[in-house]
């Protein structure tokens, strides 16, 4: 669990207002009620949970002085809950706050947010359940198919749900935006848009609100991270409160005991025998398990298809001195894909028993950091650290490429660079010209098989040292098994997302081969015979 320590709090700077704390508080037990369920139509009974470490520190702590005296310390929050502990209710009972007592005059918009928009109307229509029950807010409150508004003399006050970033307005400036399911979003600037034009209100909120989700390099766990770091003291962010509840990777998740640390409404709205069904799957399958851990217990996983699980990529590495590599020889890997893609080349090492492995992308500026395409992912930050090289235009410049391997080889004892002859017609010649020692490696069942299962035996035994590439990581993250009818296997990309890519990861099978089998000349490396593995 992380959450904000209240106790930290500089109170030369921030006071508490618990009058206003509890009167929030007392708002909603008395006027927002359950609108589904067992408890529909019964007054909404918050959490201590809820109440100490979400709500009340919102609305109670202060500025003390300066432009802001009086005004709310926290401006945005990242609140993380597993399944069914009240997520999307407290979402709507913060939309009914703001529409009815919270203080804000002239134009108030309030936005729930989301990556789709049956999501996104999730809490705008859980706010008019909550209307239509309520005496008070149903005298006020006008509920129209896409808007919720409240007027009255001091302000004008409507609530509306956006699912794109075409559905905002220029001049725009929400009070509250909720950004539901924030792991869903599949780019940020829905959220950053939003983010932004909350600039010129005195005391927003942007409340982030989500569960766990299965993809660590979107904008979720982008968010997930940032909130994390906060907490640790790893980056400075005194307008953000944290409150996530989960368990940990080290956590058993086959205990009760690890139930009740992730779930805070565990025995409330979360029953033990619930989720003891959703266990028995999980037993049976990885699916059902990876869904378990994100649903359940809120920790962020991979794709469930994934290759490697990334704890177990993360943990096959170790610190080396790279001088160690001067000298010793070692082999490569090519992956050319086609020219608007990424290429990758892979160096190979292997030490004491051990595997070590170098690699360097490049990439077309208009498809990396330039392309909206790809605003998502890391790769301007990739760019910027040096682990992706951006050649101009829409497609790699192969002489690029051509001239930093040359460089590469003055440095290291290259002994062959596996390529696949497929779309390599441009510039094998050229390698060749420069002295690589090319061997054709074809990218079928055939060839991948061993490679690939022994590179994987590798990783699982902590045998391969990737230096920590964030880069191959993250397309590590992507691969996925496919299986012929024989049993051999390959690497594949998932056709459904071109987005994301695993080149590097065929580019060190390729390499990785070569080891295996280390071929005795320049030929194809078919004609060398087939990889026997006992």
């Amino acid at each position: 669990m992380y959450k904000t320590n209240l106790k930290n709090i500089d109170l030369t700077k921030y006071y508490y207002d618990a009058d206003t704390a509890n009167k929030v508080v007392r708002y909603i037990e008395t006027n927002i009620k359950h609108v589904a369920g067992p408890l529909a139509g019964q007054y909404l009974l918050l959490e201590k949970w809820q109440k100490d470490e979400i709500i009340k520190p919102i609305f109670g702590w202060k500025h003390k002085a300066g432009v802001n005296k009086g005004k709310r310390k926290f401006t945005s929050a990242y609140i993380e809950i597993p399944k069914k502990n009240g997520k999307t209710f407290l979402a709507a009972a913060f939309a009914a706050v703001f529409l009815d007592i919270e203080g804000e005059q002239g134009e108030v918009p309030i936005f729930s947010i989301a990556g789709n928009n049956d999501q996104a109307r999730l809490t705008f229509n859980a706010t008019k359940g909550i209307i239509a029950q309520s005496v008070r807010l149903s005298k006020k409150a006008e509920i129209l198919a896409n808007s919720i508004i409240v007027k009255s003399q001091r302000a004008n006050k409507y609530f509306r749900a956006l699912a794109s970033k075409s559905e905002t307005q220029q001049g725009v400036n929400p009070q509250l935006v909720i950004a539901d399911e924030v792991h869903i979003h599949k780019d940020p600037d829905l959220i950053e848009n939003q983010r932004k034009s909350m600039i010129a209100r005195e005391q927003p909120l942007f409340l982030m609100i989500t569960t766990a989700g299965a993809d660590l390099y979107g904008v979720g766990y982008q968010e997930h991270t940032h909130a994390k770091e906060v907490v640790q003291g790893l980056r400075k962010d005194d307008g953000l409160l944290v409150c996530i509840y989960g368990a940990e990777l080290h956590d058993d998740p086959f205990k009760l005991k690890t139930w009740k640390k992730a779930n805070p409404n565990f025995g409330v709205s979360v029953t033990q025998a619930g989720l003891e069904r959703e266990i028995q799957k999980a037993k049976h399958s990885k699916a059902s398990l990876n869904s378990f851990l994100r649903y359940h217990l809120n920790i962020w996983t991979q794709s469930r298809e994934a290759w490697i699980d990334d704890n177990v990529w993360n943990e096959s590495q170790w610190p080396i001195n790279e001088k160690i590599l001067l000298g010793q020889k070692c082999f490569g890997g090519l992956d050319l894909s086609r020219r608007s893609d990424i290429t990758a080349f892979t160096l190979i090492w292997q030490i004491d028993g051990k595997f070590i492995s170098k690699n360097w992308f490049w990439l077309p500026e208009d498809k990396g950091s330039h392309s909206i395409e790809n605003s998502n992912l890391q790769y301007l930050e990739w760019v910027n650290d040096g682990h992706i090289f951006e050649t101009q235009g829409n497609v790699v410049d192969y002489e690029f490429i051509r001239a930093k391997l040359a460089d590469v080889a003055k440095l290291y004892d290259i002994q062959g660079v596996a390529y696949d002859n497929w779309n390599s017609h441009h510039i094998a010649p050229a390698l060749l010209e420069d002295g690589h020692h090319l061997i054709e490696f074809r990218q079928g069942f055939k060839s991948m098989n061993a490679p690939t299962k022994e590179l994987e035996a590798a990783i699982m035994s902590k045998k391969f040292n990737h230096l920590g590439n964030p880069v191959l990581r993250w397309m590590a993250g992507n691969a996925e098994i496919q299986t012929d009818p024989a049993g051999n296997v390959k690497i594949i990309k998932d056709i459904k997302t071109p987005a994301k890519k695993v080149d590097g990861i065929i580019s060190n099978v390729m390499a990785y081969a070569l080891w295996l089998d280390e071929p005795e000349d320049m030929g194809s490396y078919m004609d060398a015979g087939e990889l026997f593995i006992i």
